[in-house]
């Protein structure tokens, strides 16, 4: 008996709010990073940080609650029937893997209070978050070009 054919493929609103909201997160991580590392502002006694930090953080942290919003949908179709056809697993599971990093570095920064592992959180945070369109675009092709894989038959006594 030949098994059904999935089609995969995400409705269009769905993939354009995982695109948005990931180059959101992208851009505002990255501007976060370049203002905090090379513009500092001169202030009265000194450099202080920009002030543009804490509204690209607020909108950093807003944007990854709807992203694990609108990540959290793709359970039920995408990733069950995905699995069950044995499509793009380990590509899958690595998107996965990198975002539950991300989004648990990400509360380990905002409620971290010891300047050690801050250091390290905002480091390993900051590595994935870079990763993570590579990451996707890797998903993304070997979902194109992937066909279910057949499990093998059972034998029938």
């Amino acid at each position: 008996m030949k098994r059904p054919s999935f089609n995969l493929k995400l409705p269009g609103w769905h993939e354009w709010l995982i695109y948005l909201t990931t180059a959101v997160l992208l851009l505002t991580g990255v501007a976060w990073l370049l203002l905090d590392r090379f513009a500092k502002v001169q202030g009265e006694f000194g450099p202080e940080p920009n002030p543009a930090l804490p509204w690209l953080l607020m909108l950093h942290g807003i944007v990854a609650y709807a992203f694990v919003i609108v990540a959290a949908m793709l359970t039920p179709v995408h990733m069950r029937l995905g699995w069950s056809s044995h499509r793009n697993r380990p590509s899958g599971l690595l998107l996965v893997g990198v975002s539950l990093f991300l989004a648990a570095t990400g509360l380990a920064l905002y409620y971290s209070t010891a300047d050690a592992l801050r250091s390290w959180f905002s480091l390993v945070h900051w590595l994935a978050g870079i990763a993570v369109p590579l990451v996707l675009v890797i998903h993304l092709l070997r979902g194109k070009g992937s066909r279910p894989r057949r499990r093998p038959r059972r034998q029938r006594n």
